[in-house]
């Protein structure tokens, strides 16, 4: 090879020397004003291309050197990811060992060598949440969130971090900000919507349950949710209602029972709203309608009230009448019949009334408190200890008039919605019954049901009408 290089070199020069002495011509160059250079045309051949040949092998010699460039960086970046994917991996192997201390080591030292290492700062954040250090688990997640503020694990992390921390209005404030800007991940609106109902928050809420609601397909999940909604708009009329905004609250409550006629919370707080108004017979009207509708003894208990507020007794002996010709056979009507006779001064009748139907059921404390109570007050000792003796029998946590149907909690009082499953519609009266028992009256079908079907109705609010 080196050969053959020097016979090419020799036979170059010698070409060159053969041209210098066939082209003898020169060319003149000014340089100066007084200075003329002079050259022959052989060599300005040699110069050109000379020049030629030290431009390209600059040009190569660039373009290797970037190369080589590039393949440094490439391989110390390829080093640096295989020392994160190993610390990575060792950091996993510790969760997996429950040796939490030494993976948030590991995963501090990681996020140390790299910075901008999304995933490890996410991890290393949930760690500290975690292990109590709430402070940390902020830092780090909004560290993290510096590379990427729309991922919507970050988002959900810190909210997580800020609610753990008590800084519950930092939390709402991020969930808000991610919402206004087209957020539409089911699980940070769940995560929003439990928020804000949590704390009272129910216009908001309604907002983003709303938007919940309609992300998912017909079926029993959006079903869930759409009950949800109602339960949402519910609160939001009782709200404005104790706010004395009674027209908001009616538009409220008829929004809830546009979507489910059933919903008694609504029923019974869209009648109170009318009652409050002055326009006492379409309240009226509106609860004996929910009666019809539900069976719920509830209605007619807070008309039996209303009536009473009135001193109006007649017209409560004549609700529970009118009640028993449609159902004729429900001995929790006929329970509330006699505690009104009982109430009203009428104890014969009462008595004479809870004696003939004391087999017709299982009854609860509260029949047997009843027919104690006008015993002893008849002075019939006997009897009134012996219905004393039968509450006695029962289940203590049991003996009040409402209970949660979903829980089986119990309570003195009704609400809308169960303070310890928090579920809505779900608390019903007893009716004097054991639970199994007024959960089986409340179960009975309603005395008509010109009312549209559940899933019907929400596909009508959500999708127009239903073509026929």
């Amino acid at each position: 090879m080196t050969r053959l290089l020097l016979l090419v070199m020799l036979l170059l020069a010698v070409g060159l020397v053969k041209l210098a002495e066939w082209n003898d011509q020169k060319v003149s160059f000014q340089l100066l004003p007084h200075k003329v250079l002079v050259l022959p045309q052989i060599t300005l051949l040699v110069l050109a291309f000379a020049f030629g040949a030290g431009l390209v092998f600059m040009i190569h010699g660039l373009s290797d050197l970037a190369s080589w460039v590039e393949n440094l960086r490439e391989g110390r970046e390829e080093k640096r990811s295989e020392k994160a994917m190993a610390l990575w991996k060792r950091a996993w192997t510790e969760i997996n060992r429950s040796h939490l201390p030494q993976a948030i080591s590991i995963l501090e030292r990681l996020v140390t060598l790299f910075p901008d290492h999304k995933e490890a700062l996410l991890l290393y954040g949930d760690l500290k949440r975690s292990s109590g250090d709430y402070v940390g688990a902020i830092r780090i997640h909004r560290r993290a969130r510096v590379f990427d503020e729309e991922d919507v694990r970050l988002v959900l992390a810190l909210a997580n971090d800020y609610e753990g921390a008590g800084r519950v209005e930092d939390s709402m404030a991020l969930l808000r900000e991610y919402f206004k800007k087209e957020g539409r991940n089911r699980e940070v609106l769940e995560f929003f919507r439990r928020l804000l109902v949590k704390n009272d928050r129910w216009e908001e809420a309604l907002s983003v349950q709303t938007v919940l609601a309609r992300s998912f397909e017909k079926g029993e999940r959006r079903d869930r949710e759409v009950s949800v909604l109602v339960g949402i708009r519910f609160e939001v009329g009782s709200l404005l209602h104790h706010q004395g905004q009674t027209e908001g609250a009616r538009r409220a409550f008829r929004g809830a029972l546009k979507i489910d006629p059933s919903f008694t919370p609504a029923r019974i707080g869209l009648a109170e709203a009318q009652i409050v108004e002055g326009r006492e017979k379409e309240g009226i009207e509106n609860l004996w309608e929910g009666w019809e509708r539900t069976g719920q003894t509830l209605h007619l208990v807070r008309l039996e009230e209303f009536y009473l507020e009135k001193g109006n007794p007649d017209a409560v002996l004549s609700l529970y009448e009118k009640a028993l010709g449609k159902k004729s056979g429900s001995p929790g009507l006929r329970f509330h019949q006699a505690r009104i006779q009982n109430l009203l001064g009428m104890e014969e009748e009462a008595l004479s009334l809870l004696e003939a139907m004391e087999g017709d059921a299982s009854w609860g404390g509260e029949f047997y408190r009843l027919a104690g109570e006008i015993y002893e007050r008849r002075r019939q000792i006997e009897a009134a200890i012996d219905s004393y003796k039968r509450i006695l029998t029962l289940d203590p946590s049991s003996d009040q008039p409402y209970v949660c149907k979903s829980c089986r909690t119990f309570y003195p009082g009704w609400s809308g919605r169960c303070p310890a499953c928090h579920q809505w519609n779900t608390v019903i009266r007893t009716d004097g019954l054991l639970f199994s028992e007024a959960a089986s009256q409340d179960a009975g079908p309603p005395l008509h049901s010109s009312a549209p079907a559940f899933r019907t109705a929400y596909q009508e609010y959500f999708s127009g009408p239903t073509p026929t």
